[in-house]
């Protein structure tokens, strides 16, 4: 799947870019400010248009879905990757999706220079999820078990319209199917002004006043002065508690993983020999099994869907009990694109998959409830291979072509 390009501003210069839709972080090519991009529920983007001058535009919303959807059925996991789009005002006058359209034209941010009448959604981005999951799940084993969406994107796109003695698409500059100016004068009372807010937080360490540094889709900013880690909250930047796991040779590269820890409703799990027998996992408890505490682990970066839930169940059942020292470690670290919030949604899928024998599933995550208690952002190390990135001690290998393509995911 590919990423839509967004054309922007830069908010100290006025200077031009472009960016991919995934990008939080933008450093001007003229002045080099750095700004880390930031709203309080979700992007929205305006289609370019070619009406004529002097039309008044009325632009409709539409939902756009994009993330990794799981399915857990009787003994297995199904996982799709969909990339989709859906009136948020259910109409027969405008086209249902948008189909390529936000992957072959140039989106802008809404914001308040954008001139025209801005619909008001009817529907929420959960209507969208639901038909989603019922379209999905109609060619699965029944029953669904468990469901969950993660790493997802949702976004409310604008595509403009005008009228003329019928609705017209001003993409295209064509009548649309259907459409007449009676039929539509009804839905612009829903108009509302695109004032949302976008704020630009500088990209400055709140406690050196050092260049944070990220990959351009990164959720996270470190500082190499400080050793500090810093996400977008609001309106302000706040610190992350980070800690690594110590290992750093000439080739090591640090891969980030979120240590999360849950209260598990309906199952005992307060220990890796919990772990053990409820997951039937083939090995022995052995003595001091019973004092290490239980936690589960999932990447803190995009990965394809079947590879992202291995990833996390390996970590998960080995449980990496090696001594962690505090900050970021030495060396090469991989930048963090997968929030916590999102990993969340993992934690019964990883205890699913851990299951031995699969046909189990059903009675261990039946009634399944997962209340967070406390996380933490913790760095493992990794050698480096001609392909893939190896931790010997897990027997876990990440193709560096996983990651690399990942950036589209």
């Amino acid at each position: 799947m590919t990423s839509f390009i967004v054309e922007h501003q830069c908010p100290r210069c006025g200077g031009p870019a472009e960016l991919q839709e995934s990008d939080r972080l933008f450093r001007c090519g003229y002045c080099r400010a750095g700004s880390c991009l930031s709203v309080p529920d979700y992007f929205r983007y305006v289609l370019p248009n070619k009406a004529p001058s002097g039309k008044e535009l009325i632009y409709f919303p539409y939902w756009r879905f994009k993330g990794m959807l799981f399915f857990c059925v009787p003994g297995q996991i199904k996982n799709n990757f969909v990339d989709v789009s859906q009136q948020a005002i259910a109409s027969p006058h405008f086209p249902f999706s948008l189909g390529f359209r936000s992957q072959t034209q140039k989106l802008r941010l809404a914001g308040g220079d954008c001139q025209g009448l801005f619909l008001e959604p009817r529907a929420g981005k959960a209507d969208l999820l639901e038909r989603l999951n019922a379209n999905l799940s109609v060619r699965l084993p029944q029953p669904i078990l468990l469901n969950a969406q993660i790493g997802e994107t949702y976004s409310l796109l604008y595509a403009p319209f005008y009228l003329e003695n019928r609705l017209m698409d001003a993409v295209l500059n064509e009548p649309t199917q259907s459409g007449t100016a009676e039929q539509i004068e009804p839905l612009l009372s829903q108009a509302r002004d695109p004032s949302w807010p976008i704020t630009f937080i500088p990209t400055l360490c709140p406690q050196c006043g050092w260049d944070l540094e990220g990959e351009n889709d990164a959720l996270a900013l470190t500082c190499p002065n400080c050793a500090s880690v810093w996400m977008a909250k609001g309106r302000r930047l706040e610190r992350l508690q980070v800690v690594h796991q110590p290992g750093w040779r000439p080739g090591t590269v640090f891969l980030p993983f979120w240590r999360i820890e849950a209260d598990i409703g309906g199952l005992t799990l307060n220990s890796y020999a919990d772990l053990v027998r409820v997951a039937n996992l083939p090995r022995v408890v052995q003595p001091g099994w019973e004092d290490l505490p239980f936690y589960f682990w999932t990447p803190a970066f995009k990965a394809q869907p079947q590879r992202f839930l291995s990833i996390a169940t390996q970590v998960t059942t080995c449980q990496p009990r090696e001594e962690i020292a505090a900050g970021l470690p030495q060396g090469t670290a991989h930048g963090i694109n997968m929030p916590v919030e999102e990993a969340l949604e993992s934690l019964g899928l990883i205890l699913a998959f851990s299951v031995k024998p699969r046909p189990r599933m059903e009675a261990v995550i039946g009634n399944l409830r997962v209340t967070l208690r406390r996380f933490l952002l913790v760095y493992l190390p990794f050698e480096e291979g001609p392909h893939e990135l190896i931790h010997t001690g897990m027997n876990l290998a990440v193709s560096k072509n996983l990651l690399s393509h990942a950036k589209n995911l």
